[in-house]
């Protein structure tokens, strides 16, 4: 009987074991807690503490609803990760309430765009700009210099066409008749053509010499041919002496090949003795 007794207060005295277990479980517990909040990884935290709770309630179900929400949040995670959720609230899925399946790679739309032909924008002709402000420059310096080297009536210039400007200056205000002598009154227009050349060194100048029909025989210039050819050369070496480039310059004696008017009176025979200048713009 004394020996019952004895076992019962043993076992009595013995209860606090249980108690002390159920302490340390919870105090482990709470160390687990803590090391996984000092993680940095939120799905992991949320991972421990379901586990903590699968592990209070001590069921299957508790375990599996934990390893449920577990992999719940890897879902989503995941999904936060990846960037597959649909922020965007033009989605149709957030107005409608409908889930939508964003295309995957394989089955993704081909959006083509349709092939337009754009028709080339007209280019402006450099060249041809350059060539026009060229003529219209030199033709306005011609002008001006015939206005003030030659009367009125004495030369006649030709508008810009086809890259050439013509002159027409009377024979008489360069030579005597029958002779290639010129005059000193012609200087001053062949010192003025030749500053505008020298400005312009895009021109090139040929020199045509004319006659009238009235036929001309002297040891010295047995036709009008030779005679407008001298005049021509003489002129060409009146620009050459004063220091203009020789391949700039031609020279060529038409006689009376070229008139511009009918020889049958004596003014127009003086306006088909001329000398002429064609300025022609070179190709650039």
């Amino acid at each position: 009987m004394n020996k019952a007794i004895h076992l019962r207060e043993e076992a009595e005295e013995n209860t606090w074991i249980v108690t002390f277990a159920d302490l340390v479980t919870l105090l482990l517990v709470f160390f687990i807690l803590l090391f996984s909040i000092s993680t940095i990884k939120e799905e992991s935290f949320k991972e421990t503490i379901d586990s903590v709770k699968s592990a209070l309630k001590g069921t299957g179900q508790g375990s599996r609803a934990g390893a449920g929400a577990g992999t719940k949040v890897d879902k989503d995670s995941t999904k936060v990760e990846t960037g597959t959720v649909p922020t965007d609230s033009t989605d149709p899925s957030v107005e409608t309430g409908d889930k939508q399946q964003a295309p995957t790679e394989e089955i993704q739309p081909i959006i083509a765009t349709p092939f337009v032909i754009t028709p080339p924008k007209p280019s402006i002709d450099r060249e041809a700009h350059l060539k026009k402000q060229d003529m219209a420059r030199v033709s306005k310096a011609i002008s001006k210099l015939m206005k003030s080297a030659a009367g009125e009536n004495d030369s006649k210039i030709s508008p810009p066409k086809d890259g050439k400007i013509i002159i027409n200056v009377r024979g008489d205000l360069f030579f005597n008749k029958g002779s290639a002598q010129f005059k000193r009154e012609a200087m001053p227009i062949m010192d003025g053509i030749g500053n505008i050349l020298r400005k312009n060194n895009v021109f090139k100048l040929a020199i045509g010499g004319h006659t009238d029909n009235q036929p001309i025989s002297t040891n010295r210039y047995p036709s009008n041919w030779e005679l407008s050819a001298i005049r021509a050369t003489t002129v060409l070496r009146y620009f050459v002496r004063g220091g203009m480039s020789p391949d700039r310059l031609t020279a060529t004696g038409y006689g009376e090949s070229i008139p511009l008017d009918s020889n049958d009176t004596e003014l127009q025979r003086i306006e088909n003795r001329r000398i002429e200048f064609v300025l022609e713009r070179k190709s650039l």
